[in-house]
């Protein structure tokens, strides 16, 4: 067998006899393992990828590997300089590590040398005479035997007694003859994707495709591919018995809609017509007492649910009952249902608030997070404590205990002798949107009825009362003071 100079000189592992003359060329030295092994990255047709031998860029950890033909038409390989001492001086990159303007020059070189070889052997061809091309082929049968009486009376290289197993996907002619076996028999020659892997099982326990060997492993896959499709056809027969029963009874259901439908189509015209005769009567009566009477509510038209800008509001409500609504939530404070976008979950209460509602209002959502939750105003003020610890464990919804700071607000300075202040609590159900919320003093305060959760909540959380401050003088000056230059 013959081979390319250039792919002996970049592919590791192959031996020259002479060194010189560079012939001739030892395989032995090269491990089998390799041919196949790699795929190329730039053969065009994917039959070829893993044939012959692939080199690795040199490049440091880089995973690109190729054929050496391939690299060089791309313009992939350097060699070192003459005065650069290296002991292999051939270097091939793959076109993420090579230099863009070098392989470009070497790449155009490439091509329009191999178009220039081309061109000139049909010249030649067309051009030469019989005397010229006899003389050729003497010298070339002169060539043939001084080739031939060199290769015999050479040493004789060394060569493994033992035959070397090799894949037969690694060679290019045998894919051809195939390619062409396979033409003739008219059969299709689309490869399909193959998971080369070593693992026997994939993560759901099943074995992953297997190359056609005489090997234990596919011998173990083709069984249990065949179990597994018995079991597949056994599957789908049961899954077209069920799914034949459920068109019947879907048929069946769809006889017993469409009566229902006329029938309810039915009763809808009757009481229409029932309705104009009422409303008839009613105006009758109402001509004959000569004053208009307000007509009742079971005479009147149904109102018709308008459709939403999503349901396209354009078409006509369907004339049957509708059977799914939404739930709609009411205002803790306004106690109203618009809105229902900028309605606001206490995390504490469980209840809705709208953002313009609250005091303060809000401008956007809080953003609500794991360990993170919202509560309103006044399961804020419920919850919070005088106790002299600045950092308490709060409970949340679900389970878990987080820290959160209490601020402390100042101690109100109150004097013996004047009574305090009643208290002002507001009213809740008396604030509307836009008005500010009205203050009663606690004794004067009316009788309102509080939720079930509000007392709950209130039952539970309960403020300690509050110590007396009775300190009245200042620390430094040892001077009197109030509440007004007075800070603690």
């Amino acid at each position: 067998r013959w081979v390319h100079i250039v792919c002996a000189l970049y592919v590791p592992g192959v031996a020259f006899g002479d060194i010189d003359k560079l012939r001739p060329v030892t395989l032995t030295e090269m491990n089998y393992s390799k041919y196949g092994a790699k795929e190329c990255s730039f053969c065009e047709d994917p039959r070829f990828a893993r044939t012959g031998v692939c080199i690795s860029c040199d490049a440091g950890m880089c995973r690109a590997y190729f054929h050496v033909t391939c690299a060089q038409k791309e313009g992939l390989l350097s060699e070192a300089a003459a005065e650069e001492d290296i002991a292999d001086p051939f270097f091939a990159y793959c076109k993420q590590h090579a230099d863009r303007l070098d392989r470009k020059w070497k790449r155009k070189n490439y091509l329009a040398l191999q178009s220039y070889c081309k061109m000139s052997l049909q010249e030649r061809e067309k051009q030469l005479s019989p005397e010229a091309q006899a003389r050729i082929n003497a010298r070339l049968q002169q060539y043939r035997a001084k080739a031939e009486l060199a290769r015999t009376t050479r040493p004789q290289a060394w060569v493994p007694r033992e035959k070397l197993p090799r894949p037969l996907t690694s060679s290019a002619s045998a894919i051809r003859k195939l390619m062409r076996k396979a033409e003739l028999m008219g059969i299709s020659t689309d490869i399909f994707p193959v998971d080369t892997s070593d693992t026997s099982s994939s993560v759901d326990g099943r074995r992953k495709h297997k190359q056609p060997a005489l090997t234990a492993d596919f011998v173990n896959y083709y069984l249990e591919r065949n179990m597994r499709m018995i079991q597949i056809q056994e599957n789908m027969a049961e899954q077209k018995n069920i799914k034949d029963k459920l068109e019947n009874e879907q048929e069946k259901l769809h006889v017993e809609y469409n009566k229902l439908c006329e029938s309810l189509e039915e009763l809808q015209n009757m009481n229409g017509k029932l309705r104009n005769e009422g409303q008839g009567i009613w105006a009758l009566l109402g001509r004959i007492i000569g004053q208009k009477l307000n007509i009742p509510a079971i005479l009147r038209a149904p109102k018709e649910r308008k459709p939403s800008k999503k349901e396209g509001g354009t078409q006509k409500t369907s004339t049957l009952p509708a059977v799914l609504f939404r739930q709609v939530m009411n205002c803790g404070i306004c106690k109203k249902n618009h809105d229902q976008h900028l309605l606001l979950l206490c995390d504490t209460c469980k209840l809705h608030y709208h953002l313009g509602c609250l005091d303060p209002p809000l401008t956007r959502m809080p953003r609500k997070t794991k360990n993170s939750y919202w509560q309103c105003s006044e399961c804020d003020q419920a919850g919070s404590s005088d106790m002299e610890a600045d950092i308490a464990m709060e409970t949340l919804p679900d389970g878990t205990k987080r820290s959160r700071r209490q601020i402390k607000e100042p101690v109100k300075f109150v004097p013996q002798d004047v009574p305090p202040e009643p208290k002002k609590i507001p009213i809740r159900n008396t604030r509307t949107r836009g008005r500010k919320r009205s203050f009663v003093p606690e004794e004067e305060k009316p009788e309102e009825r509080i939720p079930r959760e509000r007392r709950q909540r209130q039952s539970v959380l309960q403020k300690k009362p509050k110590s007396e401050d009775l300190r009245t003088e200042c620390a430094t000056c040892k001077g009197t003071g109030d509440n007004e230059n007075l800070v603690r």
